[in-house]
């Protein structure tokens, strides 16, 4: 009763008209993911964010929204598509739960005759009945492989990979799980070092995944039983990556319970987090701090543990007024956007390529100061704006942002900048954990911290090697753990 009376009168809309009201919200915004909250919730999400907009709570960046193709011919269209991405969030929800037969039927149940559509750009085909139920086959490929139906998971792959047109950017992993499969669970040798090739020759697969099917060949080289095959591996195309400079650093290694998740590390704290007791006093930290520490005692004032996300900022702060460009139709289509549709696609380069060459060609000869002054201009114009690319809390400061692209150099940014947004899709991860700087005599080093157990990653690897040819100051931290007996701990 009390409930009652403290919630007052109360409206319960009817499953039908709440669907209608979703399904316009879903035409509106172009989602190509269906969270089941959002959608339970009659898009409350996408309300929300509109009233943040009109209360002047939330900016987005300025752009304007051109509708060019259209999508959805008719109602039904729409309707098959938000059925389509229902089924996909269940497949998602029933993996997520461990419910694997719930799943495989879920799968294997909904069937789609695809009516390719190909004229229509790869960004806005993802929102698509073909894309959409292209996800629920590549999903229905580790749900086989959970099930241990490995031959049906290499029929689905080749299936999947048969066609050109859905999930591109997912041919890659496709093409690397078939050669596993092959291999390793089907022992068709040959088969599977028919895979790796037609995967390196692949254009549209890159960077990680073409060196995990470079290495997965290496590997069956060197295997004593695979001799029959090593003529036919001589023959793939081969990817070269150079290694790094390696340092190692001890750590103190906390023991907390359970042993399981990353490892946390005790180190000195320093003026700032010493407590009245005096010295000795220790602090928890991850590895990556413990190797922030470790830098800051060589001479590196300046450090951030920001992955990718501090490149991608100084990428969206360096490219901003050519990330938003006027003059490219549909990739912007509503006013709510924090990026173009087609930033993770070739698309992005292809629609911009002069503007973009431009750009690179000016950071790489652009001094110091001219690289503050851009970052300058950009950063008071638009900070707090809603921008996929950029973490607004990445830096301390403006003149932090503005000591690091000074360190970095034009030449270094022009070559980073280039590559991202060739393809950002599979440039966005793998990027080093650390950048450190000294504020005193410019030096600066890019850092892939590796505690206990941990090794590199295929795209780490390439990122490295690419950021060593650039002339970065590159090398990978690991930190091998002691004991935490007798510590004093804050």
């Amino acid at each position: 009763l009390w409930a009652k009376q403290a919630a007052g009168s109360c409206v319960r809309l009817c499953r039908r008209s709440r669907a209608v009201f979703s399904r316009v919200l879903l035409l509106f915004s172009l989602t190509d993911t269906l969270e089941e909250e959002e959608m339970a919730a009659g898009g409350q999400g996408q309300l929300y964010t509109i009233l943040l907009v009109n209360s002047g709570r939330l900016a987005f960046p300025e752009y304007t929204v051109h509708r060019s193709a259209r999508l959805f011919e008719a109602r039904d269209d729409l309707i098959r598509y938000e059925t389509a991405m229902r089924t996909l969030q269940e497949v998602i929800a029933a993996m997520q739960t461990g419910s694997w037969e719930d799943a495989y039927v879920l799968y294997a149940t909904f069937r789609y005759a695809c009516s390719h559509q190909e004229q229509l750009p790869v960004f806005l085909r993802c929102f698509t009945v073909g894309w959409t139920y292209t996800r629920i086959l590549s999903r229905g490929v580790e749900i086989l492989q959970r099930l241990r139906r490995y031959e049906d998971s290499v029929e689905e792959l080749r299936n999947l990979l048969s066609q050109p047109v859905y999930c591109v950017d997912s041919r890659g992993r496709w093409w690397d799980r078939l050669a596993l499969n092959l291999q390793q669970h089907l022992k068709q040798h040959e088969q599977a070092i028919c895979a790796i090739r037609d995967g390196l020759n692949d254009p549209l697969v890159r960077s990680g995944h073409q060196l995990s099917l470079h290495q997965r060949a290496s590997r069956m080289k060197e295997s004593a039983s695979l001799k029959k095959y090593r003529l036919l591996l001589r023959d793939l195309p081969t990817v070269h990556v150079q290694d790094v400079t390696h340092v190692t650093i001890r750590g103190q290694l906390f023991p907390h319970e359970g042993g399981m998740g990353k490892s946390v590390f005790l180190r000195a704290a320093n003026e700032d987090e010493r407590s009245t007791e005096g010295r000795g006093t220790m602090v928890m930290c991850s590895v990556e701090e413990l190797a922030l520490e470790h830098y800051r005692t060589l001479g590196f004032d300046q450090g951030i543990h920001g992955e990718g996300s501090t490149f991608s900022s100084l990428f969206g702060l360096l490219m901003w007024d050519i990330i938003f460009i006027d003059g490219v139709p549909d990739v912007f289509r509503n006013p709510y956007q924090t990026c173009p549709l087609d930033l993770h696609t070739d698309c992005f380069y292809g629609n911009r390529r002069e503007a973009i060459e431009a750009r690179a060609e000016m950071l790489r000869e652009a001094s110091p100061e001219t690289l503050q002054e851009l970052l300058a201009d950009v950063w008071n114009a638009q900070e707090g704006r809603v921008c996929a690319l950029i973490n607004w809390e990445r830096f301390s400061s403006l003149q932090q942002a503005q000591s690091l692209v000074a360190c970095l150099g034009g030449h270094f940014l022009s070559g980073v900048v280039l590559r991202m947004a060739k393809d950002y899709r599979h440039c966005r991860g793998g990027l080093p954990d650390l950048v450190v700087w000294s504020t005193y005599n410019k030096k600066y080093k890019l850092v892939e911290v590796k505690g206990p157990n941990d090794r590199l990653s295929q795209k780490q690897q390439i990122w490295l090697d690419e950021l060593h040819k650039l002339g970065a100051d590159v090398e990978v931290c690991h930190v091998t753990a002691t004991g935490a007996r007798g510590a004093r701990r804050e």
